[in-house]
């Protein structure tokens, strides 16, 4: 399998928003959006596709994303970017009036949307979001007939490479505990644990996150890069 990455671009955005779709749904039918979409009749895909379109998504923007394919075919994708030190939450809300032209939404559902964001993450620093690394990894997703295949461990390779790039010295990643793929995928791939909160410190509201962190050292290898 020859397996290629590139930067993506806005004709990529239908995968991108599958990558964020399916890295935020850690349980079949049931996506992190889902509770802030409640009360504004508003598709999850619509949603996602929504805040892209108008780069509302502070973990990372389309140009932010790395896509691999084989043979012209996307398998997989992921977002390489730097947190924001005032915010760490997912949204630039100062972009959802945007989003909110391109959905119809009423005034009223967006305060619908704000209240129900702003229920989840009160705490624009709340620290089980504070990056565990200069350069943050979100989003990652591969094709389910392409998984099992060391397709993500390539792929976190070529986020490393970006971001030795950028000149970053540490990348960090997280994972919502029971994600044993991911949490195998990710120490094998040289990630270290950074910090775990319990389900006990979401008081059994969310089942607990794992961050890792890995040192971005420089290689002298070949490119992953076409």
């Amino acid at each position: 399998m020859e397996l290629t990455f590139r930067t993506a671009h806005h004709h990529d955005l239908d995968f991108i928003a599958w990558c964020n779709y399916a890295a935020t749904s850690p349980a079949p039918g049931f996506c992190y959006w889902d509770p802030l979409l409640e009360g504004t009749q508003t598709e999850t895909m619509r949603f996602i596709r929504a805040i892209f379109q108008h780069d509302a998504l502070a973990w990372g923007s389309v140009e932010d994303f790395i896509v691999g394919e084989v043979s012209g075919e996307k398998i997989c994708g992921a977002s390489g970017f730097v947190m924001s030190h005032t915010d760490y939450r997912p949204l630039r809300l100062e972009k959802l009036q945007q989003v909110q032209a391109a959905l119809g939404w009423s005034d009223h559902l967006l305060q619908t949307f704000i209240q129900n964001y702003e229920q989840v993450w009160t705490n624009p620093l709340d620290v089980t979001l504070k990056p565990s690394g200069n350069w943050t990894v979100e989003c990652l997703a591969v094709l389910p007939e392409y998984r099992g295949q060391g397709v993500g461990e390539k792929l976190l390779e070529a986020l490393a490479h970006r971001g030795i790039q950028k000149g970053h010295q540490t990348m960090g990643i997280s994972v919502t505990m029971g994600n044993q793929a991911a949490e195998k995928l990710y120490q094998k791939a040289g990630f270290r644990p950074y910090i775990t909160y319990w389900e006990s410190y979401f008081e059994g509201q969310f089942p607990g996150t794992i961050k890792y962190s890995k040192p971005l050292m420089p290689t002298s290898g070949q490119s992953v890069w076409e």
